[in-house]
């Protein structure tokens, strides 16, 4: 559905959120207390949520404006430069004195991942950090919970003035204010943090690993976090697709069978292509199978922007599942 103050007019997506510099090794298991496991290789690939979803938007041939901020050191200037390589305009990144950039230290065994991240310049930036920002009708603004909530207020508070729609990825599981959820046109999570944000024992029980949520216990939880009756949930369920709820109109969107390798940006990716779909003017079940698409064949490489794909591979992809 096109956002009918923009005349159908194809917008920018603008991406608030965070940055971080992923160290990323590979190993065969999970050490034990006080024992070393060694790895195969070690790779620094730039990361963070708000510039993978910028990144896999750009890859996929949207205008991508990012507004997030790194520090004074060596992976502040590589992650700048890499954005500025992948198209990814910049004006609205900003460096943070005296901080260091966030960092997410990753250790992938199989399907088992281990993360420890330090937010770094992410959270130490305030609303005063934020740039004035040129926010049109036709835009897309999408956030997370990776930088100060009321920094993304602000910007979904002028998105909204401006007539633009809203995304939020409601990761990591921080808690958030129903005054934020308020101002989201479309909210995007997986099953787990949805099992995770409803207080679900399933969730408790199953330590992590895949939930197989139905339809129908989507919808049961998708009802305790929405906030306005207009407002669209989408829940990603791995290889499984995901399913779209808009009142209590549900949109299913089947898995593709692919060879796994690595699920590092799977989401991230699922949101950027997802936000490119709804700038083109694609509907709603259009818009979630070219996300889905653009997810399964991130997942068949090793990290998250050096798996994501081509506009050319996520149409073919596409095109092969019709």
């Amino acid at each position: 559905m096109q956002n009918p103050k923009t005349n159908g007019a194809k917008g920018s997506i603008i991406v608030a959120g965070g940055l971080n510099m992923d160290i990323v090794t590979v190993a065969d298991r999970l050490p034990d207390v006080g024992e070393y496991v060694y790895g195969s290789g070690l790779h620094f690939i730039p990361g963070g949520n708000g510039l993978n979803q910028a990144v896999a938007a750009a890859r996929l041939g949207s205008q991508v404006q990012i507004a997030g901020y790194v520090g004074e050191d060596d992976f502040g200037r590589a992650m700048a430069s890499f954005l500025k390589d992948e198209k990814v305009d910049t004006r609205y990144l900003k460096v943070i004195r005296g901080a260091h950039s966030g960092t997410l230290l990753y250790m992938i065994t199989g399907k088992v991942e281990r993360h420890v991240v330090f937010p770094g310049s992410n959270m130490k930036a305030t609303v005063s950090d934020m740039p004035e920002m040129g926010i049109l009708a036709s835009d897309i603004v999408v956030s997370q919970l990776t930088i100060p909530q009321e920094i993304t207020y602000s910007i979904f508070k002028k998105a909204k003035r401006s007539g633009a729609r809203t995304i939020l990825n409601l990761f990591p599981n921080n808690e958030v204010s129903n005054d934020l959820l308020d101002l989201c046109d479309y909210v995007i999570l997986n099953e787990v943090e949805l099992a995770f944000r409803t207080g679900s024992k399933q969730f408790a029980s199953s330590q992590h690993k895949d939930l197989q949520m139905d339809s129908a216990t989507v919808m049961k939880h998708v009802k305790k976090i929405r906030t306005r009756s207009d407002q669209t949930i989408i829940t990603t369920l791995a290889d499984r697709g995901a399913i779209g709820i808009r009142g209590d109109e549900l949109t299913v969107v089947k898995g593709i069978k692919v060879n796994f390798v690595d699920a590092t940006g799977a989401g991230d990716c699922f949101l950027g292509a997802f936000a490119t779909a709804l700038a083109e003017g694609k509907g709603f079940r259009e818009s979630l199978e070219f996300a889905n698409c653009a997810a399964a064949l991130s997942v068949q490489k090793i990290g998250a922007t050096t798996s994501f794909p081509s506009r050319n591979e996520v149409d073919a992809l596409g095109n092969k599942n019709r």
